[in-house]
């Protein structure tokens, strides 16, 4: 409609203006957002599913989980100087919610491509329950790769992971995080540290 377009969005109608195209030059400060923009989108994209997992907690809001991890990883988890920017890992958060933290957590290759995660298994009657299910994201650095796990609860203390032969050398990094059995509960993401394989 002229230079405006009308859409809607989770059910809010609403108006907005075309882009203006213009031949200015864009500054450092322009193209070092759009780099880590760039950056922060490649890196999560393949796991808006786990991120709206992880931020669905009802405290969240209506935004999406991906949009909030998003959000945070822009302003909080982008290092370096243009045009030299790299993640810092440990400030992916991949979910938020009022469930406890899991305690203690460990993990370690026990033998060659095989993974170990361990915790303590607390709970309580109010936000820590025995049947949560512990949520772990493994990210292979080397290979560019995500693989998601969900197959041990809060009270089980441990779950193991075989990896493939070809993840060899290859440099991990992982987060693990809590479910509760209603699906609107979860916890506050846990980095679980980088680990090279043997």
């Amino acid at each position: 409609m002229g230079s405006v377009v009308g859409s809607s969005w989770r059910s809010v109608d609403y108006v907005k203006s075309l882009p203006k195209i213009t031949g200015k030059k864009a500054t450092v400060g322009q193209m070092e957002q759009r780099t880590k923009f760039a950056l922060a989108v490649a890196f999560l994209s393949p796991i808006k599913d786990v991120l709206n997992l992880g931020y669905s907690d009802k405290l969240q809001g209506k935004a999406t989980g991906y949009n909030k991890a998003l959000q945070f990883l822009l302003n909080n988890g982008i290092t370096g100087t243009y045009p030299s920017l790299e993640i810092d890992y440990s400030k992916v958060v991949i979910s938020k919610g009022a469930l406890s933290n899991l305690m203690g957590v460990e993990w370690a290759e026990i033998n060659a491509g095989e993974l170990e995660i361990s915790w303590s298994p607390e709970i309580n009657k109010f936000n820590a329950f025995a049947d949560d299910s512990v949520v772990l994201l493994m990210y292979n650095k080397t290979k560019n790769f995500f693989s998601i796990m969900e197959s041990a609860t809060r009270l089980d203390a441990s779950l193991s992971l075989p990896l493939p032969v070809s993840y060899t050398g290859d440099t991990l990094e992982g987060w693990i995080f809590t479910g509760h059995r209603d699906g609107v509960k979860t916890s506050l993401s846990y980095y679980l540290g980088e680990l090279v394989l043997a």
